[in-house]
């Protein structure tokens, strides 16, 4: 995604410019282009959107593929985790959601935090999207740990700017997001002019395809990609791994015991968790769970590698289809085994 932007009215940047930098406002837009759309009939369309909204999203695959493909760093897309928690929030709305976004795999890497309040605008016949920013970004940092610090929040501690509220509509087998045209701008002090934000956006049962452009008041592009960050809804593993005492060097006899790593916990799309004892021992390796497709076979895969930790050099890995619930491997010195939570053991 972009540098981060604030979308404000024309007036209200100009005058708010000589305060600084402001947070950002993610905004979600999709051109006309898609053809017919249909509008939710009831609360039950509401509920179907959301029951595909929910959850956490990653375009970890989209960003090794750059890689793979040669694309300079600088190129490729940036590589975004996405978290859309459902909260109670009585003062805000009946439909609320608490919006993580941070990058790079590190959840302490955070550049977005936004409140989302969805409700159906029975006029536009679409649902519609409020953005809401925090006034107080750090109290609410990790929210999506602890849910219930935001169930007293009020209105006043949250930020909703006139003209970036997102609609959106059910389009054959999917949902796409639009805003109303050229009503979502801000006012850049550094470039000294309006810059007008076109924005994509289109939802399925499993994924989120998000890209964001923007233009000065003459139509040049001033920044944005013509391909979105492709984001697929992650599912979470647990399980255990185990490993040679010692030295911990897969190129040794060590008779030792195998010492457990239990508790382990991590998501399909890219994370890695380093291996660490029940004693707390660093073992100097880590697990990897991706979903890939090579290129050599464009077979879609569900990849466990062990890593060493301090490089990220894959020392070995298995695979197994990109839907198993359950994935393992044994490497003699090193085991583990990881079953997708909620399923049947």
């Amino acid at each position: 995604m972009s540098t981060e932007h604030t979308i404000v009215s024309r007036t209200a940047a100009r005058s708010l410019a000589g305060f600084g930098g402001l947070a950002a406002l993610l905004v979600l837009t999709i051109g006309s282009a898609y053809g017919q759309q249909s509008a939710p009939r009831s609360a039950a369309d509401l509920e179907h959107f959301l029951g595909w909204f929910a959850g956490e999203y990653d375009n970890n695959e989209q960003v090794w593929q750059q890689a793979v493909d040669g694309v300079v760093p600088e190129d490729r897309h940036e590589h975004i985790h996405h978290i859309f928690l459902p909260v109670a929030a009585p003062a805000v709305g009946a439909h609320t959601y608490f919006v993580k976004q941070y990058m790079d795999g590190d959840y302490e890497n955070v550049y977005r935090q936004r409140l989302y309040g969805f409700s159906v605008d029975d006029e536009r016949g679409a649902i519609e999207l409020a953005i809401h920013s925090f006034n107080d970004e750090a109290r609410y940092r990790y929210a999506d740990r602890d849910p219930a610090v935001i169930e007293g929040i009020e209105p006043g501690e949250l930020r909703n700017l006139p003209g970036c509220n997102v609609y959106w509509r059910f389009v054959d087998d999917r949902y796409l997001g639009q805003m109303d045209d050229g009503a979502c701008f801000y006012y850049s002090t550094n470039l000294e002019q309006d810059v007008y934000i076109t924005d994509t956006l289109t939802l399925t049962a499993d994924e989120i395809r998000i890209g964001d452009k923007a233009y000065d008041e003459d139509g040049n592009r001033l920044f944005g990609r013509d391909e979105p960050h492709i984001n697929r809804k992650v599912r979470y593993f647990e399980g255990w791994a185990a490993i040679r005492g010692g030295s911990f060097d897969p190129a040794t006899d060590n008779p030792e015991e195998m010492l457990l790593v239990p508790g382990l916990r991590l998501h399909n799309e890219g994370q890695v968790v380093p291996l660490v004892t029940e004693s707390g021992g660093e073992t100097g390796y880590a697990l990897e769970l991706a979903r890939l497709t090579y290129q050599n076979t464009r077979v879609a895969v569900l990849k466990l590698g062990v890593l060493e930790a301090s490089t990220g050099e894959t020392v070995a890995y298995s695979w197994a289809d990109p839907d198993a619930v359950r994935i393992g491997i044994n490497l003699g010195w090193m085991q583990a085994g990881l079953t997708q939570e909620g399923a049947a053991r």
